[in-house]
């Protein structure tokens, strides 16, 4: 009953309010043109749900810390994990990746228009440039017809890369839990080419014990406009953290105890890992005449990674990742507008374990390379005809997977796996008048194992072969209502998508701490979603609400049937209201509220999280000395001091399924613009 008072509230206040993006950027709420569904188009033509944040004032109160902080207003998106860095930060959008381990899975990560996600469709974000985020463009529904393998949802950075002139910003802040920023940007034009350069440090102790981190980052970015028609760009980024602790996942009766507490196991095993990062980029794009333009882009990644898992045998992990990418496409554009591309993706993982002998470094038990080869070919139309949208996509995809066992004292697993997919896409919008539209689109995804996840076997060398890839079948319904002049807006969506052979988590009593993965027969996933504010002078109030059904339809696991059952990780909704206000002497204030749904945390939903609900608030002022702007900033999360858990580690062994939240905590810094 609450929850259809909650969505009746914000169907009426929805007919005269919406936004996409945060106050002092949207407030005068212009067009707005994507780029995430390859061929730029405004978002009120487009046949998907898609959601197109920017960030350029946002910046000067942020925290910096966590990509939560940019999009979890976002409907249909959850993020966990936010302060476990040893395990990095868990997105799911509309269930899709919630069963990832650690990082992000089943999401498609692309940053200054150059894949982030390895082939096989890992992503991290500890290399993240959280700090010159300029905007955010998401596709919520399955998008593999324009992006290939992982993409049941699709997230589009895009960095600062072109400003009006020189400038630098310095900033320092620091807060509970000896948290810790400092930061330096600087932006230089010399006629049409912009330099960009960022260098970052983030540390500290963590919430719960044995949490504590550190991260430091340096970025440098080049953009030249060629000409009127022509741009190239590169950037270079690299990252080190020397540690990243893992308190582990705790019981129930050690939450109740000591919910700051590190698992003891963590502790005597010394779980965490090191981390040394580097990718370069580039991209080019030429408009070769009025119907014709070309773009590419290319680029180079490096990943050392040294951790230590709860676990003797096995327990310490080497992985040396290189992975690279070249892509490039040609748009052809009159009344149909056509875009023909590729993408070539290349992975390999030196993959080598050790003993973990109480935390120190024993004999090695493991030995391959883990190599992941894509090829993807794809094509995409888009047609305008007065008040309709035709939007269709095409890809083919074909994957190659290889193991070469090095380690021969247990015999050879080395193999090869040959997955392909072939994937369609067809979308119609249509414009009832001015100011609303209604859309509907279906779509088909495929998203493969991760090495990683191939070789968790539990046969303990190989692959996993008995590992299928997961395929998934979408449809949505939107509804749209805008009015520029009144600053407002609306968005409706309705959601509905089969998946066969879905990639589930597990952990197996003859294996202790260890994650391995299976597949489940068929899942169902249905929900609404609805986004709106409303502008009221210099005050601007948004909200967002999440309603979903992720349940098994066909899963039996050792004679267990979970037909009906909610797949875990998945909250069954999701609520958040903004109130945000800008004062005529440039004083900032932020209210921010979230409630979270129940989530169960294993198969046979015999472990319900409770829901919870937060309140964040911020505060900041703006002054001019002199050619500089000085803005301090207070930052105070979850205000009333609520206790609930930042991650749920699904169908875990022994019941170790919480991982504690933060209570209150106080942040504040100073930024300034040179």
């Amino acid at each position: 009953m609450l929850k259809n008072r909650i969505i009746l509230i914000l169907v009426l206040q929805g007919f005269f309010s919406y936004s996409q993006n945060s106050l002092n950027d949207s407030i005068k709420l212009k067009e707005v043109v994507v780029s995430i569904t390859k061929i730029k188009e405004n978002i009120k033509n487009s046949p998907f749900a898609i959601s197109s944040k920017s960030f350029s004032k946002f910046q000067s109160t942020a925290k910096q810390f966590y990509l939560s902080e940019y999009i979890e207003s976002v409907p249909g998106v959850f993020i966990s994990n936010d302060n476990n860095f040893a395990q990095d930060s868990r997105i799911s959008i509309r269930g899709f990746g919630s069963r990832a381990n650690f990082g992000i899975r089943g999401i498609k990560l692309i940053v200054d228009g150059v894949p982030e996600t390895t082939p096989d469709g890992q992503s991290q974000i500890d290399n993240l440039n959280l700090e010159i985020i300029e905007k955010i463009e998401i596709i919520r529904g399955t998008s593999s017809s324009l992006y290939g393998n992982s993409s049941a949802g699709v997230i589009k950075i895009q960095s600062i890369s072109e400003f009006e002139k020189n400038f630098t910003k310095i900033g320092y802040a620091l807060g509970s839990n000896n948290q810790e920023k400092k930061q330096a940007l600087v932006g230089i034009k010399s006629n049409e080419t912009f330099y960009t350069f960022l260098v970052s440090e983030t540390k500290g102790n963590g919430y719960r014990n044995f949490g504590d981190f550190k991260n430091s980052n340096l970025n440098f970015r080049v953009k030249k406009n060629i000409s009127k028609d022509s741009w190239l760009s590169f950037n270079f980024n690299i990252v080190d953290s020397p540690y990243s602790n893992d308190p582990g996942g705790l019981k129930i009766e050690e939450v109740n105890q000591d919910r700051e507490q590190a698992r003891k196991r963590n502790l005597q095993y010394n779980t965490s890992e090191e981390i040394n990062h580097y990718k370069a980029s580039s991209s080019f794009n030429k408009k070769i005449n009025e119907q014709l333009s070309f773009s590419t882009y290319v680029f180079i990644s490096n990943r050392n990674f040294n951790g230590k898992i709860p676990v003797k045998n096995g327990g310490a992990i080497d992985l040396k990742r290189k992975y690279w990418g070249i892509g490039g496409s040609f748009l052809f554009k009159s009344k149909l507008k056509t875009q023909i591309g590729f993408d070539i993706g290349n992975q390999n993982d030196r993959r080598k374990r050790y003993n973990n002998d109480i935390g120190i470094i024993g004999e090695q038990v493991l030995d391959q390379n883990e190599k992941f080869t894509n090829l993807g070919i794809y094509l995409v139309n888009n047609y305008n005809l007065n008040r309709f949208s035709i939007s269709s996509g095409l890809r083919y995809d074909t994957n190659k997977v290889k193991l070469e066992d090095l380690f021969f004292s247990d015999g050879d697993s080395s193999g090869n796996i040959i997955l392909s997919s072939f994937n369609p896409s067809l979308g119609l919008n249509y414009k009832l008048n001015k100011k609303s539209r209604i859309f509907v689109n279906t779509s088909s995804g495929f998203e493969t194992p991760t090495l990683n996840e191939f070789s968790s076997s539990p046969i303990g060398t190989g692959f996993n072969k008995n590992l299928k890839s997961q395929i998934n079948m979408g449809f949505e319904l939107g509804f749209s209502m805008f009015d520029t002049q009144k600053k407002s807006n609306i968005d409706i969506v309705y959601f509905r998508s089969i998946t066969n052979d879905e990639i589930l988590s597990y952990e197996d009593e003859k294996f202790p701490n260890q994650k391995f993965y299976n597949n489940a027969g068929k899942t169902e996933r249905n929900g609404i979603e609805i986004t709106g504010l409303y502008t009221l002078n210099r005050t601007i109030i948004s909200s967002s609400y999440s309603l979903g059904d992720y349940v098994f339809k066909e899963f039996i696991e050792n004679n267990f049937n979970y037909k009906g059952n909610k797949i875990p990780g998945i909250p069954n909704d999701i609520l958040t209201l903004s109130i945000e206000h800008k004062t005529k002497n440039k004083l900032f204030f932020n209210l921010n509220f979230k409630n979270v749904g129940t989530i169960y945390a294993n198969n046979s939903n015999t472990i319900k999280i409770d829901d919870f609900s937060t309140f964040n608030f911020k505060i900041g002022k703006e002054f001019k000395l002199s050619r500089s702007i000085v803005y301090p900033y207070l930052i105070i999360s979850n205000v009333f001091d609520k206790e609930y858990f930042d991650n749920i580690r699904i169908n875990a062994f022994g019941g170790r399924y919480y991982e504690p939240a933060p209570k209150r905590t106080i942040f504040g810094g100073i930024r300034i613009t040179l």
